[in-house]
Formats: structure tokens, C-alpha cells, sequence
């Protein structure tokens, strides 16, 4: 096996071959410009619901099946099981994460142990439709507020992390939720903990529909956020 890269930037995807076939090179020469040293991982489907895996290889590009279940939380986990890099970005694979911000949040990456690419600072904005925008704000306002947590923007997946942070942690949400987890695990399982948001302007998805289900993602969010509350109780007990 050829030595770690540096960077993995790792995209889960689901139906998603019209926006990759617009963003894979642009992606490329995003992660040429930061390190030579750079792998790209789409997490695709179980099973290939599209042209994904042959817009891949057309680009040079890992495609890996997700793996333990068909949702977002599973590609999730089965990227950074396979992601190799010092560094790990996870990124949506829809168009609504630009390539060219992860050079903004490339330069905090040694300072910090997790950087976002945040909406809910002064000089981000969100592009969505204002029933999501909604509901976004809802569960970072809650969120944080019933955890504590020292972050505008716990929902956006466009992060920056650790690899090895990442890779160490054991995580149990399937869904879209699993990025409110990662948070909370990383902040509460490292002391001195830092945290770094970037102002980003979040895009409305090039091609097709969003595969999120409201009343599913509502439902997903209230049973995690007590799942962690619960857990941020036994950790201050102990």
C-alpha cells in the first residue's frame, strides 16, 4: 500500500451521477491545488442505482459501496473506514458543497482539531428554501442549546476533520443525524477541544431532489438529540 495521503475528501452519494459528473473535476483540481498528496472517495449506493461508478473511473476516482445499511450514516462511516488521509473532508456530493471552499478551510487544519464550513456565522448565508432553512435553524438552536455546544452551524456536513479523530470514534446514527454525533463525540471526547467555522454560502442542489424525508428527519433528530443528551449526563457523572 502507497504511503498515507494527506488529504481524503469523501463524498456520499446516492443517485447523485449528474451532479458528479459536474463536480468530480472541478474536485480534482481543487485538492491538485492544496496537495499532491490527495485521494477522492465517493460512497456510493450498496448497489449501483446509476452511472456513478463509471463517472468515477471516467475521472480516476475511488467509488466504494456503502456498507452495515442504505442510508446517509452508513456512508458516512464507510468513508471514513476507507479514507486513509492526515486529513478527511466530507463533502455532499450534490453540488450544494463547492470544491473550491475546502482551500478556505485548508489553512486552519493544523490549529484546529475540526473545521465547518458554517452558515450561521456573520458572512454565511444558505440558499435553500425557506421550509429547510427553517427546520435547519431549528435543530441548531436546539442542539446547542440542550448540549452546550460552542457551535453556530451543527448540521452543515462540509467539515474538515482528523483523520485519526475520526476514525477512532465509535458511531451509532444511520441517518442525516450522524453529523450532530460526530460533533458531540469529537467535543466532548477531547479536552481542549477547537472549534473553527468558517463563513459559507450554502447552494441549492444542480440536479435531481433532495433524498431527505421531512417527517423521517424530524423524527431522527429528536431521538438522537436525546440519545446525546443522555450521554453528555452519564459523562458528567462519571
Amino acid at each position: 500500500m502507497s504511503a498515507a495521503p494527506t488529504l481524503s475528501i469523501v463524498l456520499p452519494a446516492y443517485e447523485e451521477a449528474a451532479n458528479l459528473r459536474q463536480i468530480l473535476p472541478e474536485l480534482r483540481r481543487a485538492a491538485e491545488a492544496l496537495t499532491s498528496a490527495y485521494e477522492i472517495l465517493v460512497i456510493d449506493a450498496a448497489e449501483p442505482r446509476d452511472a456513478t461508478p463509471e463517472i468515477c473511473a471516467e475521472n480516476g476516482i475511488r467509488c466504494i459501496p456503502r456498507t452495515g445499511g442504505a442510508y446517509y450514516g452508513n456512508a458516512v462511516c464507510t468513508g471514513f473506514r476507507e479514507a486513509r488521509g492526515q486529513y478527511v473532508v466530507i463533502m455532499d456530493a450534490d453540488g450544494s458543497h463547492g470544491p473550491g471552499f475546502i482551500a478556505k478551510m485548508w489553512p486552519y487544519r493544523e490549529e484546529y482539531d475540526l473545521v465547518i464550513a458554517s452558515r450561521y456565522v456573520p458572512g454565511g448565508q444558505t440558499e435553500n428554501p425557506f421550509i429547510l432553512i427553517f427546520l435547519s435553524l431549528a435543530v441548531n438552536v436546539t442542539f446547542r442549546l440542550v448540549l452546550n455546544l460552542s457551535c453556530h452551524d451543527v448540521s452543515n456536513s462540509f467539515r474538515l476533520y482528523r483523520g485519526d479523530q475520526v476514525r477512532a470514534l465509535r458511531l451509532e446514527c444511520a441517518n442525516f443525524d450522524i453529523v450532530e454525533e460526530i460533533l458531540v463525540k469529537l467535543s466532548r471526547g477531547k479536552e481542549g477541544f477547537r472549534l473553527k467555522e468558517v463563513p459559507f454560502t450554502f447552494e441549492k442542489r444542480k440536479e435531481g431532489k433532495t433524498k431527505r424525508n421531512l417527517v423521517a428527519f424530524a423524527i431522527s433528530f429528536i431521538v438522537t438529540l436525546y440519545k446525546l443528551w443522555r450521554m453528555s449526563r452519564q459523562a458528567k457523572s462519571n
